[in-house]
């Protein structure tokens, strides 16, 4: 179990998924656009190692999530997506809510085996920018869980923990 508070623990993943995801979703989505990079591209299943994304994130022309295989050491790993239905952009922080929601709620639950608030493993997301809603029909919320500083082989389905 998480020595964090569920409140801070939770408004720290948050801060960290925010940061994170605007960066990722907004410059590598229009990269993706041109051909190049594979973050419209990102399934379920799909693992990677979150200081390698972060460190990818350092550059602005950013387009690539560095996937890993799963049976290979990873930290993270990509276990919901969800298809935002609305005409209109919601917003970033309506969006960051309903990200927040799928990823740390039942779906979180389901995958992990535990309630996120009892969970020592943390949930993150990426999620469609304005920009990438209007030029690229952008509407999908990828949630992934992750251990930090825990360095894992296969899947974190069913972990328990």
């Amino acid at each position: 179990m998480s020595t964090l508070s569920p409140v801070l623990r939770a408004a720290g993943a948050s801060v960290l998924a925010a940061g994170t995801v605007l960066s990722l979703s907004g410059c590598g989505a229009v990269m993706s656009l041109l051909g190049q990079g594979n973050v419209m591209e990102l399934n379920v299943g799909d693992c990677f190692v979150e200081s390698s994304m972060n460190t990818a994130l350092a550059d602005s022309e950013v387009s690539d999530v560095p996937l890993v295989d799963c049976a290979e050491e990873h930290d993270s790993e990509f276990f919901f997506s969800h298809e935002m239905t609305e005409d209109e952009y919601p917003g970033d922080a309506e969006t960051q809510t309903q990200a927040e929601e799928i990823c740390t709620g039942q779906n979180f639950t389901d995958f992990v085996g535990v309630s996120y608030d009892e969970s020592e493993i943390y949930a993150a997301y990426l999620y469609p920018t304005q920009e990438t809603w209007d030029l690229l029909n952008d509407r999908e919320i990828i949630c992934y869980v992750n251990t930090p500083g825990e360095m894992v082989t296969g899947t974190l389905e069913g972990a328990n923990r």
